[in-house]
């Protein structure tokens, strides 16, 4: 169960800025553009098994233009240099296709992530904006994939987007093990702009479209979760050639194409995990330290003002005693959460 109304950190004092990035320009001490990287993606039935996706991601198709991230898919014949491994042209050869890709130069562990885009629609188009990491290390104590997608589109339907965690915690035959995934509706997609985001602690993982609750899950995956700090990726591919992919490449596909940012953000929620709080009146709430407390108790005194909009998020609970009233107008928003007082960037890159 997830709550009616969403409380993302805008309206939420809850929540510090870690950045927000209006893409005046490409801040390459955030993020770095792949270049003649390919990803690679294992058959459902023969997870041995891994194609190449059709296109190359080149930094040319990731670029500023009137205040906002573009990134471009093109049909242009592009020979890859062969490299080695996930992210590389492993098996070189020409390519049909180069698009554009993005990712933070930092991992990032908890906390609201967004965007404010415009998608590509058109067959074979598969746009996304997901977190993920992984390790290869053989020992079964440190061993696991970690991805969130925060969406994934299909070209072909540009009403829905689709939420997938895929995780693992066995290397190297188990590192994407499985995938959970919903339809969202999005409302056309390709012609206005939503905010695509994501709520992700210790215990849960929450999704929104235009910053209300679309989806919400339990972290506990295989009984450890989505844990370890993780890369914000944005990219536009293309959807394998393979029988069994639905939506591929055809005749009507449109090049060139873009995937339009407006903005990326990242908020982490402020911590007091130790001190419990009673709040008596409505001029408490408006005096409130605004973090993740022990414990919340509201007496029955406190009526809230109309129009007031409340967030109060503990650790332990939240009391509502008898006679407290929430009036028309007025909206209060109640979360449970882990206190995880620790720094949500780990530093990868330079």
């Amino acid at each position: 169960m997830f709550p009616v109304f969403a409380q993302h950190p805008p309206l939420d004092k809850n929540w510090d800025t870690v950045f927000v990035d209006d893409f005046s320009t490409f801040n390459i001490g955030r993020w770095h553009k792949a270049h003649n990287a390919i990803h690679g993606n294992y058959e459902y039935n023969n997870p041995q098994k891994q194609t190449e996706e059709p296109q190359v991601y080149i930094q040319d198709n990731a670029y500023i233009e009137n205040g906002k991230l573009v990134l471009r898919t093109k049909q242009q014949t592009y020979p890859c240099p062969k490299g080695h491994g996930y992210l590389n042209c492993q098996y070189g050869g020409t390519h049909n296709y180069t698009s554009g890709q993005i990712a933070s130069n930092a991992t990032y562990k908890y906390g609201y992530f967004e965007i404010y885009a415009k998608l590509p629609a058109s067959s074979g188009y598969w746009p996304a904006f997901w977190l993920w990491n992984s390790t290869s290390s053989t020992q079964t104590s440190n061993c696991w994939y970690n991805e969130i997608d925060i969406f994934e589109s299909s070209g072909c339907n540009n009403n829905i987007v689709t939420s997938n965690m895929h995780y693992g915690f066995q290397c190297p035959t188990n590192i994407y093990s499985n995938s959970k995934s919903v339809s969202l509706e999005a409302l056309n997609y390709n012609n206005k702009y939503h905010w695509y985001g994501l709520e992700w602690d210790k215990n849960k993982i929450t999704w929104y479209i235009d910053r209300k609750i679309v989806r919400q899950i339990a972290n506990n995956m295989e009984g450890t979760g989505i844990q370890n700090p993780m890369y914000i990726i944005l990219n536009v591919a293309l959807n394998p050639i393979v029988s069994w992919w639905d939506c591929q490449i055809s005749n009507s596909t449109i090049f060139p194409n873009y995937m339009y940012v407006d903005t990326a953000n990242v908020w982490r929620l402020k911590y007091d995990c130790n001190t419990p709080v009673t709040i008596n009146n409505a001029n408490d709430l408006v005096n409130h330290d605004y973090k993740v407390k022990k414990s919340i108790s509201l007496s029955g005194a406190t009526t809230l003002i109309s129009g007031q909009n409340v967030s109060l998020r503990a650790t332990d609970y939240i009391e509502l005693k008898e006679g407290f009233y929430v009036p028309p107008g007025a909206e209060l928003y109640l979360d449970n959460n882990p206190c995880e007082n620790i720094g949500i960037i780990k530093k990868e890159r330079e």
